[in-house]
């Protein structure tokens, strides 16, 4: 299997846009997390099951953790807050951005 770091740069805009979902009108702030948001989009970009969309967004999280250690450190529970806070929107909203392998749910919108 591809991994996200062996995307040429035309795939990684292709697939991954940061925070976000794609086309989506609610503006997401980037700021610390827009590699981990890139890797998350590969992964849903990706797809399979909802074992595996659950994987990708618990992958997200602890990454998203790992990135708040890179903040200064009284900036550090501010963004694990917002880390939270994107971990459960994506719980919540990614269903139709995942790229769902099996009949009757979701496809991606992903183009191509």
């Amino acid at each position: 299997m591809r991994k996200y770091k062996d995307l040429t740069a035309a795939e990684r805009k292709q697939i991954c846009n940061g925070c976000g979902g794609k086309g989506s009108w609610i503006p997401v702030p980037n700021f610390l997390f827009v590699a981990s948001c890139n890797h998350h989009d590969y992964n849903y970009h990706l797809g399979g099951t909802e074992q595996d969309r659950e994987k990708a967004d618990r992958q997200f999280y602890a990454a998203m953790l790992l990135d708040c250690g890179d903040a200064r450190f009284y900036l550090r529970p501010w963004y694990r807050m917002w880390a939270r806070a994107y971990y459960q929107a994506v719980r919540i909203f990614g269903i139709d951005f995942f790229n769902y392998k099996k009949a009757g749910h979701a496809s991606i919108r992903f183009s191509g």
